[in-house]
C-alpha cells in the first residue's frame, strides 16, 4: 500500500471531498485524517479568569519543592543524551 497526500475539504454538513487522482485503484482503502488544532474553537480567557478557576479546583495535594525538583530531575535523565 502506498501514501497519497491530499488536500481536501470539510462541509458544514461534516462531509468530505475528495479528488483522487485518477490512477487510484478502486478497492477499499484506509482514510486517516489529520486535522489542525487552530481548527477547533477555543474557549479564551483572562488571565484573571484563569487563576479564578485555579482557586475554584484547588490540588487534592500539595508539593514540595524537593518534590518538584526531584520529579524534574528524574523526568529529564529520562530524555537521555542529545
Amino acid at each position: 500500500m502506498h501514501a497519497l497526500k491530499l488536500n481536501a475539504t470539510v462541509d458544514s454538513q461534516r462531509r468530505l471531498h475528495l479528488d483522487l487522482p485518477p490512477d487510484t485503484p478502486e478497492g477499499e482503502v484506509e482514510v486517516i485524517v489529520l486535522v489542525p488544532e487552530r481548527s477547533f474553537p477555543v474557549e479564551s480567557c483572562s488571565l484573571r479568569d484563569f487563576f479564578r478557576q485555579l482557586d475554584a479546583h484547588p490540588l487534592e495535594r500539595r508539593y514540595t519543592r524537593e518534590e518538584i525538583d526531584a520529579y524534574l530531575a528524574e523526568e529529564r535523565e529520562s530524555w537521555g543524551s542529545p
